[in-house]
């Protein structure tokens, strides 16, 4: 097989989020074995079919980073026990119309940041996700961010919290890989 393209998604849209913090971490683990393709979708408008046609800009780049890439991995925070709206106006997007062939039948892992309490939006993400037509990877990971992290706004990860990212890299690698094949 060769390198796989994994596009991530972050669901908080700030640089130095946890999400992100945890998502530099992954793209580390992976380290070659991963092409990683970077999906930034700020300037994205809440999908309105009425005023959303034909699609914006935002939507087509968006959609092309979707097509070109062989799997995904979302890096999630639970709001107030939901998908944050930015991600679930996303996942509308590519799950409307023609746009859902950029997505269907790919490989998606799910690490969540929160740890117990973000089993909701790994859930809620991953039903969404899988009922349009995506293939979720069934080890997700929720890793809870140390007290001390909230007040710096740095999250130095302790070795289980970089064991269980490097565990859910490998099996992720080996699972779009026997995606590839079927």
């Amino acid at each position: 097989m060769a390198t796989p393209k994994i596009a991530f998604v972050e669901s908080s849209l700030d640089g130095n989020s946890f999400e992100a913090q945890l998502a530099r971490e992954a793209i580390q683990t992976l380290g070659d074995r991963a092409d990683i393709i970077e999906v930034d979708y700020k300037d994205l408008p809440l999908l309105n079919a009425d005023e959303n046609f034909p699609d914006p800009d935002a939507a087509l780049a968006i959609r092309d980073k979707f097509a070109e890439a062989d799997a995904v991995w979302c890096f999630i925070s639970e709001y107030k026990h939901n998908i944050p709206v930015a991600v679930k106006n996303l996942f509308d997007w590519l799950t409307t119309g023609n746009r859902q062939e950029a997505i269907n039948g790919k490989p998606v892992a799910i690490t969540s940041v929160g740890g117990f309490k973000g089993m909701f939006s790994r859930i809620q993400l991953g039903d969404l996700l899988e009922d349009n037509g995506m293939r979720v990877f069934p080890v997700e990971v929720g890793l809870s961010v140390p007290d001390d992290a909230f007040k710096s706004g740095d999250w130095v990860f302790d070795a289980g919290d970089i064991e269980a990212v490097r565990m859910q890299a490998a099996d992720f690698l080996r699972f779009i890989e026997l995606n590839e094949k079927h």
